[in-house]
């Protein structure tokens, strides 16, 4: 069986007595199961499939609606995720959760529009994708809060030091002369959350994460199928929604299952004209392949393409990374071999 989530909740009961159960979602030979496990009043275990069958979608409305009637009687996850420690949420996990809950309601839409086109634009500079530069929580949290000094921008979860010297000026020249009604440091946050409301928020991430690890899964599937028909990679990742970096990380992961991807990929890489292809090989050869952007500026030298045009470059070229790098780990393979057979 693949385990795709499988979590601990908990109950409070009467007498101060706690209630545990387990919910499980996972997935064996196409056939998807989602079950709720627990211990009744008697002390016996009791098992509830919600849903066994072959359509992600009927899963994924199985999950939503017994989580929901679930939460709803007071269950509570411990567990976020499959080996992640069973305790409930530190008391600085909260505050992060908190302050990403009052950033997605009280964002200034103005200020969150101007941080991600800035972010685009740094993004495109770097040739980095624009979700590692920030995520979008944490753009939401500083368009909420509106940081007007370098130590104010501290406060916001994720925007460390590191992350400061690089950006905090671009950053503060947006929000430094916005008008807020609140103000740092920002412990005032708890107080002024509505708990039911900001509860019925977390169990909303937790259906998720359970709904985003199943759709990886039925995407692998599909991704393996689409390979084996001689499906395009792209036309699948567009289906799926997939980012290019989602998709080379669902090929990489079917590589270490034993699964033959370098197929697929040289059919997508025949797409690309020849010349740019051994341009790209030798550039990848003497500079690394750690970065893409450099790559890109020696195919292209000062005139850069568009942003539209460069996210289909930086895709095959990461595709081109694998399948380089995957020949280099054979290549490696194939000479200890030799030598221990010398």
């Amino acid at each position: 069986m693949n385990v795709i989530y499988l979590t601990t909740l908990e109950k409070q009961m009467e007498e101060g007595k706690v209630r545990q159960a387990q919910f499980f979602a996972g997935e064996k030979t196409g056939i998807w199961q989602a079950m709720w496990n627990e211990v009744n009043d008697n002390g016996k275990p009791v098992q509830d499939i919600w849903y066994e069958g072959i359509s992600w979608e009927e899963l994924v409305h199985a999950i939503r609606k017994g989580l929901q009637l679930k939460l709803a009687e007071g269950y509570k996850p411990l567990l976020r995720g499959i080996g992640e420690e069973q305790t409930g949420l530190s008391a600085k996990a909260e505050m992060t959760q908190l302050l990403q809950y009052y950033g997605e309601l009280n964002a200034d839409e103005a200020v969150y529009d101007e941080l991600r086109a800035w972010r685009r634009e740094q993004s495109f500079k770097e040739g980095r994708s624009p979700f590692i530069l920030a995520s979008n929580r944490m753009l939401q949290m500083i368009a909420a809060f509106c940081p007007q000094s370098l130590e104010e921008l501290l406060h916001i979860p994720g925007f460390g030091q590191n992350r400061a010297s690089k950006y905090g000026g671009d950053v503060l020249r947006i929000t430094r002369d916005k008008q807020r009604q609140t103000d740092f440091p920002l412990d005032w946050v708890a107080g002024a959350t509505d708990r039911p409301q900001f509860e019925a928020w977390m169990n909303r991430q937790l259906e998720r994460r359970v709904q985003k690890e199943a759709a990886r899964q039925s995407g692998k599937r599909r991704l393996l199928e689409a390979m084996a028909s001689g499906g395009s990679l792209a036309q699948i990742r567009t289906e799926l929604s997939f980012t290019s970096r989602e998709l080379v990380a669902l090929l990489e992961e079917l590589e270490r299952e034993g699964y033959e991807v370098l197929a697929g990929i040289e059919s997508e890489l025949a797409k690309v004209p020849s010349e740019q292809l051994a341009e790209a090989e030798r550039l990848f050869a003497e500079m690394g392949d750690r970065y893409l952007k450099p790559i890109l500026q020696g195919l292209y030298g000062e005139q850069l393409p568009d942003a539209q045009t460069a996210d289909g470059v930086y895709e095959w070229l990461r595709l081109l990374r694998f399948k380089t790098r995957k020949m280099k780990e054979e290549a490696a393979r194939e000479r200890d071999s030799g030598q221990k057979a010398g």
